[in-house]
């Protein structure tokens, strides 16, 4: 995968609507700051969890929400589908549909869960599964865009085959962008204003070029639990000495 070219396309897309990705960006910005502002508890009162952390909890979560919905509008920029037109609309297409909605929050949960036991064993394999199931997001939504009814467990496996052989070129893509974090730190934040949307159409146009390359076959649901993992494994190789055995 040519990872310069990918990140040189999402930077020519983003220079040439800049203003659309600014004003698209603009409530996610607006509720990042002001929910991290009012996200940090008191610590000298003796309930430092106050009604107005709560409210930042909730700003900064409804944020991250949201920016799934833009990844949705980073994928249309990539496939040329996207009419630069009421970004600010657009901001909010996480809700436009149920299924979006829906599906994005229990997404979250589940990979959140996964991504989370397979860390109990160690940090390196629920780094790994997380790169596994950074797709599921996409390839749920375009299952439902295209009438498909998809389960989420089925995401989240199509995702799993999917990275199959791309993990490593998704880590190197994410090791990229360390030094234009610096930069949006450096700025105390204002250069996330470019920087974000570069990043996202980047990764976008890394799911879409995968898509391209590889035809992914429906999935049976498994829950992708270390155990299960291990137990799939070993099938996997028993079907392998199997197929060795019949040459």
């Amino acid at each position: 995968m040519d990872r310069p070219a990918l990140k040189k396309d999402a930077k020519s897309i983003l220079n040439s609507h800049f203003s659309f990705y600014f004003l698209l960006w603009l409530p996610i910005f607006i509720l990042e700051a002001v929910g991290g502002i009012m996200y940090v508890p008191d610590m000298e009162r003796s309930d430092p969890f106050t009604i107005t952390v709560n409210i930042g909890f909730f700003l900064t979560l409804l944020a991250s929400i949201m920016t799934i919905g833009v990844f949705f509008i980073s994928i249309d920029a990539i496939r040329q589908t996207l009419t630069y037109e009421n970004p600010l609309q657009k901001s909010f297409t996480i809700f436009s549909r149920g299924e979006y909605f829906l599906g994005t929050i229990l997404l979250y949960i589940l990979i959140s869960i996964f991504t989370f036991l397979w860390t109990l064993l160690l940090v390196i394999p629920g780094i790994i599964k997380a790169f596994s199931y950074s797709q599921a997001y996409y390839i749920y939504r375009d299952a439902i865009d295209h009438g498909e009814q998809i389960g989420y467990l089925d995401a989240i496996t199509r995702s799993r085959q999917l990275m199959d052989g791309h993990k490593w070129e998704y880590f190197v893509m994410i090791l990229s962008f360390i030094g234009w974090g610096l930069v949006v730190l450096i700025t105390f934040g204002i250069a996330a204003i470019w920087v974000q949307p570069y990043y996202t159409l980047s990764f976008a146009n890394f799911y879409n070029e995968l898509a391209d390359q590889q035809t992914v076959q429906p999935a049976t649901s498994v829950i992708d639990v270390p155990q299960q993992s291990i137990d799939s494994s070993d099938s996997s190789s028993s079907d392998d000495a199997s197929d060795d055995s019949k040459q």
